[in-house]
């Protein structure tokens, strides 16, 4: 069940759709009045706005600009009497859909569960985005795109925590570089396998200095990287000596030693939100 604020001059329309929202399960905030409108936004949890543009005393866009100035996320349906080409244009850009009165009722239902569908998603990812992912002595602060590690603040690029961030969803797991590449950076992404390398160094002479466990980012000749948990976890050998930066030489892995195992599941790719939120952020 969603909460929907049903917004027209025409009480009959109004009456039409808070029948058709309610038939379906909804709960409908039906008014004639903007003023009561917005207070209702101001009071409740709303996942839904739909509202007539041709209003009496005002205009019904500047009720649009008004209602995303104080939740830009929100899905918003204009059902409008106003079926011309400038009108339809203007409401697309402050709305999410522009629907012409007469409608169809299977219609307009169909638009307003995609609506909501969206703004469902939309809400999931906002909360992923401002979600910490930790292990060990490492906290990524996804909306802020900064490490801390061990308490310290560690600042990182794009790119940089897109991969740490992938290697972190995914502990155990021996992620070759081209599988690094497509699920930190995406399959849009140009560059060759020794780029991942590039970035890993990075990483490691940005968090190494404050870490007192062992570098978690373990290398494996042949094979690629993964996030080793136990040195995540557990107190082991010192990542500094002296103050000088320590990076273990990577590790190899003998194929006929290597126990059966059951197939794993399928590897964590970041949320999809997540990577062009970071990577439009700013510089690599």
């Amino acid at each position: 069940m969603a909460a929907i604020i049903a917004l027209d001059k025409d009480l009959l329309q109004l009456e039409l759709v808070t029948f058709l929202l309610k038939q379906e399960g909804h709960q409908v905030h039906a008014t004639p009045e903007p003023e009561t409108a917005l207070d209702v936004m101001r009071s409740k949890f709303i996942d839904l706005v739909t509202l007539e543009v041709v209003l009496q005393r005002q205009d019904g866009f500047k009720i649009c600009q008004q209602i995303r100035s104080f939740n830009p996320h929100i899905p918003l349906m204009i059902v409008s009497q106003a079926s011309d080409e400038e009108h339809v244009v203007r409401g697309l850009l402050v709305a999410d859909d522009y629907v012409v009165k007469p409608f169809s009722p299977r219609v307009f239902l169909a638009r307003v569960h995609a609506l909501l569908r969206r703004g469902s998603v939309d809400r999931t990812n906002s909360r992923r985005l401002n979600e910490n992912v930790a292990t060990g002595e490492i906290t990524l602060n996804l909306q802020q795109m900064h490490a801390l590690v061990n308490g310290h603040r560690v600042s990182l690029t794009p790119r940089e925590l897109t991969l740490l961030h992938t290697l972190m969803l995914n502990p155990g797991r021996v992620l070759t570089r081209d599988q690094l590449m497509h699920l930190a950076w995406g399959d849009n992404f140009v560059g060759t396998s020794k780029t991942v390398d590039v970035y890993v160094q990075r990483l490691r002479y940005k968090m190494t200095p404050y870490l007192t466990n062992s570098d978690p980012i373990e290398a494996l000749r042949g094979f690629g990287y993964r996030f080793n948990v136990q040195r995540a976890n557990l107190a082991g050998v010192p990542a500094t000596d002296g103050g000088k930066l320590v990076i273990e030489p990577e590790a190899s892995i003998d194929p006929l030693l290597e126990p059966t195992v059951e197939p794993e599941p399928p590897l964590s790719a970041i949320p999809e939100t997540v990577r062009t939120v970071a990577l439009a952020a700013g510089a690599e």
